[in-house]
C-alpha cells in the first residue's frame, strides 16, 4: 500500500539564530570573514530546502501481516522506502499509532536511503487490548548531523487493524436442544447423523466409540470423529454491558462495569466458538453504547469482531427494554441466553413470558468477573447485592421449568458454573 503524504513540520531555530547572527555581523563589520559566515549559512538554508524536498519526494510502501489478530498475538508491519531523488540521508521511521498502545515498546529503527535503493524496515507489533487499532501513519525523521534543524514528515493511508479478545476453551455449553415439534426434549445423540463423518478432532474424554482408531493409528494420537447433525440448536444470546438503573451505588459499580465488560466479552467469544463447534446457531445481541446485532449468519468470526469493536456505557439501554420487543422472534427450538453484571427481582416476570415461547432460558450474572482456570480457587469475599441474591432464590423454584439463574462467584471459572447445569 502507497502512503501518502499528510503532513510536515521542520524546527530550525538554531539556523534562524545563525542568520540573525551573519546579517548583523554583515550589516555593522562587512569583511571577508563576515561575507564567508553569511555564504555558509546560505549553504545550510539550501540544504535544509533540500533535505526537506528529499523526504516529502520518498517513496513509502507499507505491507502488513494480517487484518486481524487476537490480543497479544504478534504480526508484522513492513515498510518499504525508496527515493527518486540523489543524495543519501540517514532517517529515522516509525509507526504513528495514535490513541493505540502497543504491548511491547515501539522505537523508531535508522535506515540509509539514496537514490535507486530500496530499504526494508520491519516492526513487531501486538496489543493488549481488544478493539480496533489504527495503523494508518508512520512518521520521518531527520536531523541535520550539526543539529541546525530537523525535519517531521508525515505519511499515511487508512488501514486498520481488528484485535479480537482471547477465546476460552469450554467444554460444552447447556444449550436446550429440542426436535422440531415442540414440548419434546431431544437427547443430543439423536443429532448426529452417524452415517456422515465431517472431520476429525484431538480426542479429550470422549466415548471410545467416538474416537477414529484408523486415522489416530496412523497420527500416533487419539482421535475423534465429528458427525454431521440431523439438528441444531438455536441460541438467542443477549449480552448486557451497560450499567442497570437499578443499581443505587453507581459511581462503585461504574468502576467495576469496566471490568466486567472485559470478562463478560471473553466469555460470550467462549459460548459463541464452543456452540458452533457443536453444531449449533447463535443469533448475538449487544446491549452495550448501541444495540448491536448479528443474526442469520454461520460465520462465527462475525460475531467474534463484533464483540472484539463493542463498548458498554453507564447511561445505556436496558437490557429488558430490548428483550420485551424480542421476545416473539422466540421458538420452540430457542434457547435463550442473557449475560449481565446486575439483575433483580423485576427481570422474572420476563423471563417467564420468555420461557413461554422457548426451550430454555440461561441467565448468567457476573457482578465480578471469574476465576482463570489456570489458578486454584481460593477464598471469596465479596460482597455481593441482597436483590441479586433474591433473585437467584426466588429462581430456584424455576429451574424445573428451564428458567436457570447462575451468580459467578469471583473464585468460580466459567466452566465450573456451565458444568452445575444440566
Amino acid at each position: 500500500m502507497r502512503l501518502n503524504v499528510k503532513s510536515a513540520k521542520s524546527s530550525y531555530r538554531p539556523l534562524v539564530w545563525l542568520s540573525t547572527v551573519g546579517s548583523l555581523w554583515f550589516l555593522f563589520q562587512p569583511s571577508t570573514f563576515s561575507l564567508l559566515f553569511g555564504c555558509l549559512v546560505i549553504i545550510f538554508w539550501i540544504e535544509f530546502f533540500f533535505t526537506k524536498n528529499f523526504l516529502l519526494n520518498l517513496v513509502i510502501n507499507r505491507f502488513t501481516e494480517r487484518n486481524r489478530a487476537f490480543v497479544n498475538q504478534e504480526f508484522k508491519i513492513i515498510y518499504t522506502i525508496a527515493s527518486n531523488m540523489s543524495g543519501r540521508f540517514v532517517i529515522e521511521l516509525i509507526p504513528s499509532l495514535y490513541g493505540n498502545t502497543p504491548s511491547t515498546k515501539i522505537s523508531g529503527k535508522k535506515l540509509s536511503v539514496s537514490n535507486g535503493k530500496k530499504t526494508k524496515i520491519e516492526f513487531d507489533l501486538s496489543f493488549s487490548k481488544r478493539g480496533i487499532k489504527d495503523v494508518s501513519n508512520c512518521t520521518i525523521f531527520y536531523t541535520d548531523p550539526l543539529g541546525l534543524f530537523k525535519h517531521w514528515i508525515n505519511f499515511g493511508a487508512t488501514e486498520k487493524i481488528i484485535i479480537l479478545p482471547d477465546i476460552m476453551d469450554i467444554e460444552n455449553f447447556p444449550s436446550r436442544l429440542r426436535e422440531l415439534l415442540p414440548g419434546s426434549t431431544s437427547d443430543f445423540k439423536l443429532l448426529e447423523d452417524l452415517t456422515r463423518i465431517r472431520g476429525v478432532r484431538e480426542y479429550n474424554f470422549e466415548a471410545l466409540n467416538k474416537i477414529h482408531w484408523k486415522i489416530s493409528a496412523k497420527l500416533g494420537k487419539l482421535y475423534v470423529k465429528e458427525h454431521d447433525y440431523t439438528a441444531i440448536g438455536n441460541i438467542k444470546f443477549y449480552v448486557d454491558l451497560n450499567l442497570s438503573n437499578e443499581i443505587h451505588a453507581k459511581n462503585v459499580w461504574s468502576q467495576i462495569r469496566e471490568f466486567y465488560q472485559e470478562d463478560a466479552i471473553k466469555a460470550a467469544c467462549a459460548v459463541v466458538y464452543s456452540c458452533y463447534l457443536k453444531g449449533n446457531h447463535v443469533d448475538l445481541t449487544v446491549i452495550g453504547e448501541k444495540v448491536l446485532k448479528v443474526e442469520n449468519t454461520k460465520d462465527w468470526v462475525k460475531i467474534v469482531e463484533l464483540l472484539a469493536m463493542v463498548q458498554g456505557t453507564n447511561n445505556g439501554p436496558q437490557i429488558d427494554e430490548v428483550l420485551i420487543k424480542e421476545i416473539e422472534k422466540l421458538t420452540p427450538s430457542s434457547t435463550l441466553v442473557i449475560m449481565s453484571m446486575f439483575l433483580t427481582n423485576s427481570i422474572l416476570p420476563l423471563l417467564l413470558k420468555a420461557r413461554a415461547r422457548c426451550a430454555r432460558v440461561l441467565v448468567i450474572i457476573m457482578p465480578y468477573g471469574f476465576r482463570d482456570p489456570k489458578y486454584k480457587p481460593g477464598k471469596d469475599y465479596s460482597l455481593y447485592p441482597r436483590d441479586m441474591e433474591k433473585l437467584l432464590e426466588r429462581a430456584r423454584v424455576l429451574e424445573n421449568e428451564q428458567i436457570i439463574v447462575r451468580i459467578i462467584r469471583a473464585n468460580q471459572s466459567f466452566q465450573e458454573v456451565l458444568s452445575e447445569i444440566e
